[in-house]
């Protein structure tokens, strides 16, 4: 019988070295294969968003409903927000009042996003287990009974009524539908250079009638709304952005993409210095 030999130190160094090298190039392979993965179903889950504004949008004359009343049947406080002084802002991660859970505050759209696989991007779900900066959140989180963030997915702002009826209320009022988002992802992150808030309602709006003139009249645009753009070199920041997450690069996390579901029916990513243009109805 012979002799097993052991292993020597040098060997097992040797071992342990190619598995470090094998799992250096393995690992952001896997995490791009994850990336993409997410990225994909984020895409279809607004893909139904955008389905199923077009069946609501069918049943309505083709008019918009109110973006702050498409998830929810009120924005006035519910018996279960009791204790929070601005509960609208603490609903994407109220789990009390996640609506596959509790129905009866769905509100206008909802019933015909029964089909959607998930109210959130799979990406946004892991970034705020993390954190969220938005400033509502942060003041009011302590006081949520049961935090469980549930969805990102917005409203256009611009769609549908408001108190000076500027806005278009129908789709056939939109010029260009094929370029202006319904719905799109928010993040809860906040860079101040860009947009003063992070997740905070149900809907997405870029800024007010006011600062929408300031920047369509601000030298920066040239007589193109496309031209416009958030910071210091630009306007200012919006209120509200596209998330930015989606392939960000480390150092940036609002440097990367957000998903939009548009009014002709196709979902694609774009980024967030781009919010005002494919939010503009007009």
């Amino acid at each position: 019988m012979g002799i097993r030999r052991a292993f020597t130190l040098i060997e097992l160094l040797v071992v342990i070295a190619i598995i470090a090298v094998l799992m250096a190039i393995i690992m952001p392979a896997l995490k791009k294969a994850k990336e993409l993965g997410q990225g994909a179903a984020c895409r279809a889950n607004l893909k139904n968003y955008a389905l199923g504004l077009y069946m609501y949008l069918g049943d309505n004359d083709e008019k918009f409903c109110d973006p702050s009343s498409c998830y929810f049947s009120q924005a006035t406080p519910y018996p279960v927000e009791q204790g929070l002084s601005s509960p609208i802002h603490l609903r994407w991660c109220n789990g009390d009042l996640y609506l596959r859970n509790h129905p009866q505050y769905g509100g206008l759209i909802y019933p015909y996003l029964v089909d959607a696989k998930a109210f959130i991007c799979p990406t946004f779900a892991g970034i705020s287990r993390r954190t969220s900066q938005d400033h509502f959140y942060q003041a009011e989180a302590a006081k949520l009974k049961n935090y469980l963030p549930w969805y990102n997915y917005t409203m256009n702002a611009y769609l549908g009524t408001n108190s000076s009826g500027k806005w278009v209320k129908k789709l056939s009022e939109v010029k260009r539908p094929g370029q202006t988002f319904a719905f799109t992802e928010e993040s809860a992150l906040v860079d101040t250079r860009y947009n003063v808030s992070g997740l905070n309602d149900t809907f997405m709006i870029p800024g007010s009638e006011s600062m929408i003139q300031g920047w369509l009249s601000h030298p920066t645009v040239k007589g193109s709304y496309r031209n416009i753009k958030p910071g210091p070199e630009g306007v200012g920041p919006f209120w509200d952005v596209i998330a930015g997450f989606h392939h960000a690069p480390t150092a940036d996390p609002l440097g990367g993409k957000g998903n939009c579901a548009f009014l002709d029916g196709h979902v694609a990513p774009h980024r967030r210095s781009e919010t005002f243009p494919i939010s503009w109805p007009n």
